[in-house]
């Protein structure tokens, strides 16, 4: 997969142990909207997460849109858009966190399930909502005035502008 931007803060000592993370996320749009997950702080973020032992790339996505969104991803329509990687030093330890994002276009049936949050994500007031592009990079931009740089408030915000960037070259998707 082609590596589309590099976020590296520089912030650690590389000595640090590292935490090596590869998460999965969905490009879905509906009805000409972006499929995100909201907290109830404001973040808004694409779905998606950790890849688990045993699992590709494609039971990932599908595993994690079901569960945050309650959509079925439609395994065909799966298309590759590109690789995301961070690297800075953790907020909670004395550790390096090295996450590796990899992007995927994909469409979802139209019939909705329930969503499956784990007991943080309720706890963050997680909830799946529909933006436009334009609206969902405005809502990134107003949390990282609001809340400050945090490294995951800008790696959802430069995501989006990739998807803007790029979305020509994609073929459309309702």
């Amino acid at each position: 997969m082609e590596k589309i931007l590099v976020m590296d803060e520089h912030n650690y000592d590389d000595n640090l142990e590292e935490i090596c993370r590869v998460s999965i996320r969905g490009i879905i749009f509906v009805n000409g909207k972006l499929l995100m997950i909201e907290s109830s702080f404001g973040e808004v973020k694409l779905p998606g997460g950790g890849l688990e032992a045993g699992e590709d790339d494609c039971q990932t996505l599908i595993r994690e849109v079901k569960e945050e969104t309650g959509y079925d991803v439609i395994p065909e329509s799966i298309q590759p858009f590109g690789e995301i990687e961070e690297k800075r030093l953790s907020v909670h330890e004395p550790k390096i966190w090295h996450q590796i994002n990899r992007l995927y276009f994909c469409d979802v049936y139209p019939k909705q399930g329930q969503c499956e949050y784990s007991e943080n994500e309720k706890k963050a007031g997680f909830h799946q909502v529909f933006y436009t592009l334009e609206d969902a990079l405005e809502k990134n931009e107003s949390m990282l005035q609001k809340e400050g740089r945090h490294a995951w408030n800008q790696r959802e915000y430069k995501t989006l502008l990739l998807i803007k960037d790029r979305w020509n070259t994609f073929p459309k998707r309702e």
